[in-house]
């Protein structure tokens, strides 16, 4: 499949707005393809990776931290220690609130079956919970419904996060980098039960020396912000 569209972001500094809207529309024009909803399910080429697992988390920071007095440019890089820079000014920064030169690592924390439920979607229309896919010998997909007990969605789900953060706490950054957690949740959470994975999950954090953690939800857009 090709890549056209990334090279209008790696390695230029863009405003963060005009970033967001930049990405916003190379999504539309992938959705918009004669195979645009196939694509963005199967994630073919580096194109649809990158769109979904990294410009797309960029965009949810930025639009959560941009405000008066902290206005950020984005530079998207490849094969680097981490995946954007960020120049950052204003009056909070002036003020040394944040720094002027920052850097963002992102991760994308899902079900080690989500993969199999965007086939079965692909190919059948219908999916139910991750935990209920498994493939036969034939190699057909074949997907049941599974209940849960109380909140063990939430508790297994936490051991995926966790499990992750430890992995990228492990490696080094420069310093003043903010870890982006894309959270592909196992199930629909509603609003209290995200605040239930947070309570989970940020009193056990690895140790790490990221300056913050954004914990986000790209189905609902719920999100939350950590600084270790």
């Amino acid at each position: 499949m090709p890549e056209h569209g990334l090279e209008e972001f790696d390695a230029k500094l863009i405003n963060g707005l005009e970033f967001c809207a930049k990405v916003y529309a190379l999504f539309e024009n992938v959705r918009s393809a004669p195979d645009g909803a196939s694509r963005l399910r199967m994630r073919p080429s580096r194109l649809e990776k990158k769109l979904l697992e990294e410009l797309l988390p960029i965009c949810s920071y930025v639009q959560a931290s941009y405000r008066i007095g902290r206005y950020i440019s984005v530079r998207w890089v490849q094969n680097q220690q981490f995946d954007a820079e960020l120049s950052q000014r204003g009056a909070y920064v002036t003020e040394s609130y944040y720094p002027a030169s920052a850097f963002l690592e992102i991760t994308c924390v899902m079900h080690p079956k989500e993969h199999m439920s965007r086939e079965l979607l692909e190919k059948k229309g219908l999916a139910y919970g991750v935990n209920g896919i498994h493939r036969l010998k034939s190699g057909e997909l074949v997907s049941e419904p599974i209940g849960y007990t109380n909140k063990e969605f939430i508790d297994s789900y936490s051991e995926l996060v966790l499990k992750e953060l430890a992995k990228k706490a492990a490696k080094s950054y420069p310093e003043n980098t903010t870890l982006i957690v894309q959270c592909n949740l196992n199930t629909i959470y509603m609003p209290d039960e995200w605040d239930m994975l947070m309570q989970k999950v940020v009193p056990d954090l690895p140790h790490s020396n990221f300056r913050e953690i954004y914990f986000y939800d790209p189905s609902s857009m719920r999100s939350h912000t950590v600084w270790p």
